[in-house]
Order: C-alpha cells, then structure tokens, then sequence
C-alpha cells in the first residue's frame, strides 16, 4: 500500500485525500493545529464527500520521522520551505502546493539549493491545470501551429468568494494569507496558474522578461496584496498577455491563442465545471468545438494519477522523464517572475 503524507488540513490538502482514494493509499494528513484536524473531518472532508476514510489518519505533529513513498506540502505558501527542510529525509518524492513559495527572493535561492543538493529526488509544484486533457489538446494545436503562432493571452480571473467558501473558517479575507503579498498571496500569486501556463504553452526552457502593465493594489491595517494585474511580453514575433485578479464575477479562466492562419480559445469550467476548445482554421473557415467532462474534485484527481505513476515507476530516469511537466524549477521560474515584477 502506498504510503502519502499530506502536511496541511485545508481545502486542498483535503482535496488530495480523496483523490487517493481511488489508488487505495494509506494517508496521513498532518497538522500542528488539532482544530485543523477536527474541522478537516467534520466541516470539509464528510460535508463533501459524503464519508470519512478510513485510510486516512489525523496527525498532530510538526513533522515525524517515517518514510513515505511521496509527501504533499499543502500548506499557507510562506510555510513551504521550512517545512520542506523538516521534513527532506522522509521521502524521494515531494510535491508542493501552488505558489511553490512567497515572492521572497531569500526564498527563491534556498530552494533552488534544496533541489540543486538533492539532485536523486523528485521536487514537484501542483499547478494542476497543466495535467487536464483540455490544456494538453490546446498544447497539442498549439504544437502543430507554431510556426504560425504570434500571440497569447492567459486569463485567470475570479472573485474571492469562491476562496472563503472554501475556507469558511475565514471570516473575512484580511484573516487568511491571501491578502498578504508578502506571504504569498495577492493575485499575482494565488492566480499563478495563468503565468504558469503561458511560460509552459510557449516552453519552459524559454526565458521570458515580463513586464507589468496595470497593478491595483489593495491596503487597509490588516491586508496588502494586488487584487489585479496585467502582465505582458512583446517581442518582434510574439506577444503574449496575462491577467489575474480577485474582482472577476462569474470567474473567467480562459487561453486564447492567435496566428495567421488559426484561432484557438479554450475555456476553463465553460458549463459547469466542463472545459472546451473552439478551433477556427483562417484558411478554410473550417470550425471545431473540443468538449471535456470534467468534475472540480478531477482537478486534483489528475494529479494523484500523475503521483501514482510517479511512484510506481522503479527507473530513475523515467521517472525524471515523467516528472518534468510540474517540475519545481519551472514554478521557481513563475515564482521569480511575480517577484520582478512587484519587488
């Protein structure tokens, strides 16, 4: 039975328990907080999924000395590199919650260390969207038309509701990481997928000098953090724009791809929680509509399935091979972008 453990007993890290379910595993999520714990149970886990686990089990530590097959840092983004460092001696294999850290360029070089030292393990960021079939078909276009390809935009737009809800032991966002740039909240953080996404779609190997076009910032005695940002890179072939903010109702989660002889937009959550991909070929006005099912709870069901994988592959460099699409060095270079940016 594989064993995982989960450090952080929010909405996420619960997210992930359940999504190993379906592979059997044995969890152990673990919390500093025993009220964390309790409200996992019975306010978020059971209210959600309708029943407790019985694989799973409620740990109140601040790390333990066992072995796991992977550990998953699913914690406030200012915490993740200390527990990190707790805990480096527990598994081979780690994955860690978006941001991968704060925008604390102190931050940024010890984990490029931690990974650097440690070159046998595996150090994963769960920017979960680059796993969904929509993302990889529009990629797979996206591939075919290259050539043609000169402009991107990324949207990641929504409201904070959605957040607290999730979260409902906030009463208000000022109480919650969120609303604290500094600890890796704000939108250019939270909503990281989008400039996660645009530097993947485009290649991670490429070196990108994004710029910041707009940035609204929101301060009171308790809370500083961007609520919206636009960011954007222009070359003499290629521009590409991002957009994140907190202030979007209903949520917008789009890419939207351009060129001389196609168009191509994929929607995130277009109805319900489905995603879908218009396709127009300039050519020949020939249009096609790529439709996928999906449920909230598969977003992190991907991931568990790209975990389980990951640990059931014995050869080391399949295993790299397999772990480069959420490799943490990619994230860093989401992570120190953000930083440039508001620094």
């Amino acid at each position: 039975m594989l064993k995982i453990k989960i450090i952080g007993a929010g909405s996420a890290g619960n997210h992930m328990a359940f999504a190993f379910k379906k592979y059997n595993a044995k969890i152990t999520m673990l919390d500093t907080n025993s009220g964390s714990l309790k409200r996992s149970k019975n306010q978020i886990y059971i209210p959600r999924y309708k029943y407790w686990d019985k694989n799973i089990n409620l740990v109140v530590k601040d790390y333990d000395k066992n072995k796991y097959d992977c550990i998953i840092i699913s914690s406030p983004p200012h915490t993740h590199l200390k527990i990190l460092e707790k805990n480096i001696n527990q598994s081979n294999i780690f994955l860690i919650e978006k941001p991968i850290c704060e925008p604390n360029i102190y931050t940024i070089k010890k984990f490029k260390k931690i990974i650097s030292c440690n070159k046998s393990k595996v150090f994963l960021c769960g920017y979960n969207h680059r796993l969904f079939p929509s993302t990889k078909k529009f990629r797979q276009i996206l591939k075919i038309n290259k050539n043609n390809f000169n402009y991107l935009n990324v949207n990641f737009k929504e409201n904070t509701s959605g957040f607290l809800k999730a979260h409902s032991w906030y009463k208000n966002l000022s109480e919650s990481y969120l609303s604290k740039q500094k600890q890796g909240g704000g939108s250019l953080c939270e909503h990281s997928h989008a400039l996660n996404l645009a530097q993947y779609l485009v290649g991670d190997n490429k070196k990108f000098e994004f710029k910041l076009k707009f940035i609204k910032n929101f301060k009171d005695k308790k809370s500083f953090y961007d609520s919206n940002a636009n960011i954007f890179y222009n070359s003499k072939n290629k521009i590409i724009e991002v957009n994140q903010n907190f202030e979007t109702s209903p949520s917008e989660k789009s890419i939207i791809a351009d060129g001389k002889n196609f168009f191509l937009k994929l929607n995130y959550n277009f109805d319900k929680s489905n995603d879908n991909i218009i396709y127009i070929n300039k050519n020949n006005g020939v249009k096609k509509i790529f439709s996928f099912k999906k449920k909230r709870s598969d977003d992190f069901g991907y991931e568990a399935n790209f975990l389980y994988r990951l640990m059931r592959t014995k050869d080391h460099n399949q295993i790299k091979k397999i772990s480069k699409i959420l490799d943490a060095k990619n994230s860093l270079k989401t992570i120190e972008e953000i930083y440039k940016l508001i620094r």
